[in-house]
């Protein structure tokens, strides 16, 4: 910057002859620098990344059905068992095992994690304390993202065992039990300088919650999300340089993810989750909307987040343009509350989250707090799907809202003790639901 400025400088100096206007062309130039640089670099970084980035057509990637992550954090916070520590509130997703982890930190001056927490909610019906063990870490393992001094600070020890151009980010971590045993891995990024500064993956580091020994590995192979999301999410942005510079810089080139649709039920997790494809590795997906206001999803991010990660590789990043846009997230969430359940919208349903499943299909999970009640299958024409959450009988809702099958009336509840759990709740809410009518119209 400082030479662009000098270099003009002296160009408008000898051209006028003035020393003068030399110095107030130095100003300038320093000025259109400092304003055209940095644009220069990010264009340049994201048109480095875009390199490793396909697109496709559809037919996308088949995932397996995974527990809702809202109902995994809810199932973390009320179930900690007879740990003393404070809930991290930072939730991963382990999809091979179809589950999410978690940390409890240890309270004290200067301490560390005081135990990992592995949670199994099920595809259906109630999670409870039972989908939830716990592994202790020792007292001497005091290392921990966000400690207070460099004696129990993780991402301090790291550095020190690292070049000085090794990042080691909390968002990229993820905590897990290996049987009694809570294992920290850290997926590190370095700076590649050529052919501009831009990050890549450099191995990981593992550190063991029983010894406290933390080691570094240039190279992983595991079933685990290991792959740097903070990289993956910078290939995926780098779509937006896919028209040149012109287009990237009015924003009018390439993807972005569902954040314009504010009303999306996937909430703080609508990029780069995990889902475990068919074969059983977990990719990192994102829903796909246009530059734009646009809210409808129209390609699908993914890039695999298990296997293999090695110092320096970038792995291939696809995008499955679909063969039709689909509807915002917050409107196929609207019209399973409204359309499909009818008045039990009215009664605290929440529809957790929307994801992909496969052969164009999408999944939802309906139901609340800690209970899955309902699912819904979204076909890539937008039908709905909705199916009974718990296991007595299967109901699916015609377009005009009412289940066809399998479920308790109010008007004839017969033997509740022979009922499951999903139809005693639909009996209850229509009750509830009649006798706030008899009451407003008295």
């Amino acid at each position: 910057t400082a030479v662009i400025g000098l270099a003009g400088a002296a160009l408008l100096r000898r051209l006028t002859g003035s020393a003068k206007a030399g110095t107030a062309a130095a100003g300038v130039s320093l000025v259109l620098a400092l304003l055209v640089v940095p644009v220069l670099m990010g264009y340049w970084r994201a048109e480095t990344y875009s390199r490793s980035v396909t697109l496709l057509s559809s037919p996308t990637p088949s995932f397996k059905e995974r527990p809702p992550y809202d109902v995994a954090k809810a199932l973390a916070d009320r179930s900690l068992g007879d740990t003393t520590g404070d809930a991290s509130g930072i939730i991963k997703a382990l999809p091979s095992s179809s589950s999410y982890s978690t940390t409890i930190i240890r309270r004290g001056l200067f301490q560390g994690n005081e135990s990992a927490q592995t949670l199994h909610p099920p595809l259906s019906g109630s999670a409870t304390s039972k989908d939830v063990t716990l592994c202790d870490f020792s007292p001497e393992a005091s290392l921990r993202f966000g400690g207070a001094v460099p004696r129990n600070n993780l991402q301090r020890a790291v550095y020190w065992k690292t070049s000085p151009t090794t990042l080691a980010r909390e968002e990229d971590a993820i905590t897990v039990c290996d049987g009694e045993t809570p294992r920290t891995y850290i997926p590190l990024v370095k700076l590649a300088l050529f052919p501009v500064p831009h990050d890549v993956p450099a191995g990981v580091a593992v550190y063991d919650g029983r010894t406290g020994a933390l080691t570094i590995e240039s190279s992983l192979t595991s079933n685990l999300p290991l792959y740097p999301k903070s990289v993956a999410k910078a290939q995926r942005e780098s779509s937006q340089a896919s028209g040149g510079l012109i287009d990237w810089v009015f924003n009018r080139a390439g993807w972005e993810d569902t954040s314009v649709d504010e009303g999306d039920p996937n909430g703080e997790n609508r990029a780069e989750f995990g889902l475990a494809t068919e074969d059983g590795q977990t990719s990192f997906v994102t829903p796909l909307t246009p530059r734009g206001s646009s809210s409808s999803i129209v390609a699908l991010g993914v890039v695999q987040a298990s296997g293999d990660v090695r110092t320096g590789e970038l792995h291939p990043y696809s995008v499955y343009r679909l063969d039709s846009p689909r509807q915002a997230n917050s409107t196929v969430a609207a019209r399973i509350t409204t359309e499909k359940l009818d008045s039990y919208k009215a009664t605290g349903l929440t529809v957790f989250e929307i994801v992909p499943a496969g052969s164009g299909t999408w999944r939802a999970t309906i139901g609340k707090d800690q209970n899955i009640l309902y699912r819904a299958a979204i076909a890539a024409d937008g039908t709905i799907t909705l199916t009974g959450g718990q296991s007595a009988g299967t109901e699916t809702a015609s377009d005009s809202g009412k289940s066809s099958s399998g479920s308790a009336t109010a008007g004839s509840l017969g033997d509740v003790s022979t009922m499951s759990d999903a139809e005693i709740r639909q009996a209850l809410n229509k009750l509830l639901d009649e006798l706030e009518k008899r009451a407003a119209a008295k």
